[in-house]
């Protein structure tokens, strides 16, 4: 158990306590069975549904009665990434907390506080005699996979109109519109034959990796990219047979290391190529990627490598990908209006799998997005499967919901908080979609380098926030 001497120790109790439960995206039985059990306990109504999305209601307190009831939302996964050489199972881990420099931390791996910080503070209200309305608290699954619980839900449970999403990761800001998006697999069959003699790893890593859509403008590189950067650059000094290649393990986060086992003819003009290809890529590199690195090691062949016909055609795929920031937005400065993200490489018996993120606010440019990939497979003979589509989140300004919060927030903090529209998905958009009337914004926190072994959540952000929203569900 953390010392918790802060102003909430509840809060951080609960955020611990559900930290100790794995809550890997699909696997949320067990956090969806906690909140259920916590329900129970107090008497509070709850719904659970066979996606493991839970939703309980808090009743008003005395003398908030009347005032219109509040939606608070967020989820309960986590995307689970740890550092190389961790030995951490998330599906049957709880994480390993610890405080440091006044913020939360988790050893080697992700912290979870997206989307934790939200379960934690719905778990405080419930437990608290605070005031506050109606308020309806809707914990979704398997947000970080594409939305899935949130398009599932059957929001006729919900009887609020206006909605505080939880998920954001920037204190000063409140989030009126997010970006939609698409995952799209694109799979390569590939001719095994035979080989022997030595083969060759290229393995890429100390990359800063992060948040597929709100770290994607910071120019941080992908590790996937860069791999085939360097293999198409042995491929044109010699031909090359590819045994397999891996990279990444989530479509939405920047791929921090990836790897690739081949045969060449040369292994020493390859080591050549792959060392002035590195020098080119470090020149290039932003100062969070400085830590890159690239290692070449040889080892006896394995028994079966792709045909040099085959090899050319993944290279040919993984150079063609456009990745990074595709197009920005006219309306809103320095907001990035498109993107793509090859976050997984993997390789399967007969099959070479790339696993791609496309994000638009704009549903054109999502079925843009499917085309491309489509023409780009098909040019290769691979095939593509699109899923875990999402709609966007349009901002309609100023509403009743938005003003209560920026007052909320001025009362605590004695500024006004920025109105952002965000390039990463929200399941504001989904919830819209099902209920058009719901007012509605996303707040939450600083939480830094998410979805990365580096994640980290501010103590003091976290406690002004409590602060606030406080603040907003006392009003009357």
């Amino acid at each position: 158990m953390l010392n918790y001497a802060f102003r909430y120790p509840a809060y951080w109790q609960y955020f611990e306590a559900i930290s100790a439960i794995p809550r890997a995206s699909l696997c949320e039985a067990g956090i969806a069975d906690y909140l259920c059990r916590f329900a129970k306990d107090r008497g509070i109504f709850c719904v659970r549904d066979k996606d493991n999305n839970v939703m309980f209601r808090l009743p008003a307190t005395v003398g908030y009665e009347s005032v219109a009831p509040i939606l608070l939302q967020g989820h309960s996964d986590m995307v689970c990434e740890k550092e190389a050489g961790v030995r951490h199972d998330f599906s049957q881990d709880g994480l390993s907390l610890y405080i440091e420099d006044g913020f939360l931390h988790a050893r080697g791996t992700t912290l979870g506080a997206d989307n934790g910080v939200s379960v934690a503070f719905m778990l405080f209200l419930a437990d608290s005699e605070l005031p506050h309305p109606t308020v309806e608290c809707l914990i979704t699954a398997s947000e970080e996979i594409g939305l899935i619980g949130a398009s599932a839900f059957d929001y006729r449970h919900v009887t609020a109109r206006r909605m505080v999403n939880l998920d954001s990761a920037e204190e000063d800001s409140v989030i009126v519109g997010c970006a939609g998006g698409v995952r799209s697999d694109v799979t390569l069959g590939v001719t095994l034959l035979p080989c022997t003699g030595t083969a060759l790893t290229v393995r890429i890593g100390g990359l800063m990796g992060g948040h597929s859509g709100e770290d994607i403008d910071k120019g941080r590189a992908n590790a996937n990219v860069l791999l085939g950067r360097i293999l198409h650059a042995i491929a044109e000094q010699q031909p090359l047979r590819l045994c397999e290649l891996f990279g990444g393990s989530k479509d939405n986060a920047i791929p921090r290391e990836a790897y690739a086992t081949l045969l060449v003819h040369d292994t020493k003009a390859a080591r050549e190529t792959a060392a002035r290809v590195e020098k080119e890529i470090g020149g290039e590199l932003t100062a969070e990627d400085r830590a890159f690195f690239v290692t070449l090691s040889e080892q006896s062949a394995p028994a079966m490598a792709m045909t040099e016909q085959d090899s050319r055609r993944v290279l040919s795929l993984l150079d063609g990908i456009e990745n990074g920031v595709l197009a920005w937005s006219e309306a809103i400065r320095g907001l990035v209006a498109y993107s793509r993200n090859l976050g997984v490489l993997e390789t399967q018996e007969n099959a070479v799998i790339l696993t791609v993120s496309s994000r638009s606010a704009e549903e054109a440019q999502l079925d843009m997005a499917q085309a491309y990939i489509e023409e780009l497979a098909a040019a290769q003979g691979a095939t593509v499967s699109h899923r875990g589509r999402y709609p966007g989140w349009d901002y309609i300004g100023k509403t009743p919901l938005l003003t209560a919060y920026i007052e909320a927030y001025e009362r605590v903090n004695g500024a006004t908080p920025r109105l952002v529209a965000l390039h990463a998905g929200l399941e504001c958009g989904i919830i819209r979609r099902a209920l058009p009337d719901m007012d509605m914004i996303s707040v939450g926190p600083d939480v830094f380098d998410l979805h990365s072994p580096r994640e980290r959540l501010s103590i003091d952000s976290a406690e002004r926030m409590i602060d606030v929203w406080l603040t907003l569900l006392s009003q009357t």
